[in-house]
């Protein structure tokens, strides 16, 4: 990838972009009232930027190339930015067709979800395809892939040397004690499914081998072909979301974890307050931002008992990070993040 100041010439005043949001509306997995989207505050803040937002929902997306650029068919959505679909008789609509182009506009899939999950094959490949025409997709299709298998990331964590708590796969329902002996670990553990979850749903402590065995055999009986990972547990009291962008942290926040539980979602109820980052965590959060591949990523940490001098755990990296907790406690992030791209001389455009 090259910059896109080494094929054009900015001028000093620079012309504001546009963003396509593509969302997905129906991607909620929880039996709960829908939970508030990052989209108003994206919305809100390009505006006073200055900046345009147009919306788009992956269900129903196609799209097909113009000349200098490319045009994206949606369905229309609602007030709620909820995806209007096609009634019981078939009958449907599409809203007015979205012109972009590769010098003016960047692609937020905010909805992007998981292969066979919550999302389609599909919108990966329309994601991929948008990249290899040189569109600035934010983060990489390659960083979203990475971030969304938890197996995949605790071996890059591996191999660049980041400490993160001991992990292993669950290959069948009868290896469960053999998984456990690698481990390594004592009881409570850490089931959790590699891909998939959301928001916390899919993570689960054990506190006995029966529990284990039971859950894992429950669960393979209703997805045969679903990853399952054994981790150790690692007790804390809260934990740390790093949001990194462009390798600067742009606001960071403290989550402490439920009562009664191991999770620190604020989208789940869970509470946050601002923190401030030791050199270390700040270091090492971009870092690890940097061995993903990601220019916009929110980072989890487990803080280490002595943060000054001993690194944290890097427990996951989030490619589509929710905005809403980290504006609460944070300057002005979202803000902070829109204006960065102002300079298109970081955009990323493919070698001609």
């Amino acid at each position: 990838m090259k910059s896109l100041k080494e094929f054009v010439q900015l001028s000093e005043d620079i012309k504001p972009y546009n963003i396509l949001v593509i969302s997905h509306s129906g991607a909620q997995v929880r039996d709960t009232a829908r939970e508030t989207s990052s989209t108003p505050i994206i919305d809100k803040t390009a505006k006073q930027l200055g900046l345009n937002v147009v919306h788009a929902d992956f269900v129903g997306m196609h799209m097909n190339p113009i000349e200098n650029g490319h045009e994206i068919h949606s369905l229309p959505l609602d007030d709620e930015l909820q995806v209007i679909l096609p009634d019981h008789k078939g009958e449907y609509k599409y809203q007015k067709p979205i012109k972009i182009n590769q010098s003016d506009w960047i692609i937020m899939p905010r909805g992007l979800g998981t292969l066979g999950f919550t999302g389609s094959r599909h919108w990966y490949d329309m994601m991929s395809y948008l990249e290899e025409e040189g569109y600035f997709v934010l983060n990489s299709i390659d960083c979203y892939d990475l971030c969304n298998s938890k197996y995949m990331s605790y071996l890059k964590c591996l191999q660049y040397d980041i400490r993160t708590p001991k992990t292993e796969p669950i290959v069948h329902s009868e290896t469960v004690e053999d998984v456990f002996k690698r481990l390594d670990t004592n009881f409570p553990v850490v089931l959790k499914s590699s891909s998939g979850s959301q928001t916390g749903v899919g993570v689960v402590v054990v506190e006995s081998m029966r529990s284990l065995k039971a859950l894992v055999q429950m669960t393979l009986l209703y997805n045969k072909y679903l990853s399952l990972l054994l981790q150790e547990y690692i007790k804390i009291d809260y934990d740390i979301r790093v949001i990194v962008n462009e390798g600067e942290v742009v606001g960071s926040m403290k989550r402490n974890v439920m009562s009664d539980d191991i999770r620190s979602n604020v989208s789940m109820g869970a509470t946050a307050e601002v923190i401030e980052l030791t050199e270390l965590e700040r270091t090492e959060s971009i870092r690890i931002a940097e061995e993903f591949g990601g220019r916009l990523v929110g980072v989890d940490l487990l803080p280490s008992k002595d943060r000054e001098k001993e690194l944290p755990y890097c427990l996951e990296v989030n490619a589509n990070p929710g905005l809403n907790g980290i504006e609460e406690v944070a300057d002005k992030p979202t803000k902070r993040i829109l204006e960065k791209y102002k300079d298109r001389s970081i955009w990323p455009v493919l070698t001609p």
